[in-house]
């Protein structure tokens, strides 16, 4: 068997394996971001004030993950108390200091589900998804294909 063929039977699966995981990132960016779109055609928009950072230990060693917890009342008159979605250690929390009011958008059929609307929050988690899953679509193929193209 010659060296090509043996390398084209590790690349092929390795290749289909960053296919399927590039895919499913782009997948869930989109996923989040209809829902924060949903929330944002037909919620309510209210003025809410961010209370405190809170910190979490991330899944990396010495990691620290921060996010903003936001404060607001429903028309409904119930104060809502809800977690912010990006790490804002280096995002949001540059740009807002606790006290500070912000724009939220909440579902009025959830209150508990609620957006800040700020670009952070609302296109961080989608734009970072989409971006690495086209890496891992396109980085694979674009790699074989200088590879053997040099190769000659």
């Amino acid at each position: 068997m010659r060296q090509d063929s043996k390398d084209l039977l590790v690349v092929i699966p390795a290749v289909a394996l960053f296919a399927v995981a590039g895919i499913a990132m782009i997948y869930f960016g989109n996923y989040i971001y209809r829902d924060i779109q949903s929330v944002r055609k037909h919620g309510i928009s209210v003025q809410g004030t961010i209370l405190r950072y809170e910190r979490y230990d991330g899944p990396k060693v010495n990691e620290t993950i921060v996010v903003p917890v936001v404060e607001f009342r429903a028309l409904s008159g119930e104060n809502i108390v809800f977690e912010g979605n990006v790490d804002s250690a280096s995002l949001l929390q540059n740009l807002c200091y606790s006290g500070e009011q912000v724009e939220v958008i909440y579902d009025p059929l959830n209150p508990g589900h609620a957006v800040i609307n700020t670009f952070a929050e609302i296109w961080f988690g989608p734009l970072l998804l989409w971006l690495i899953g086209c890496g891992f679509l396109l980085g694979p193929p674009f790699t074989i294909y200088r590879h053997y193209r040099y190769k000659q």
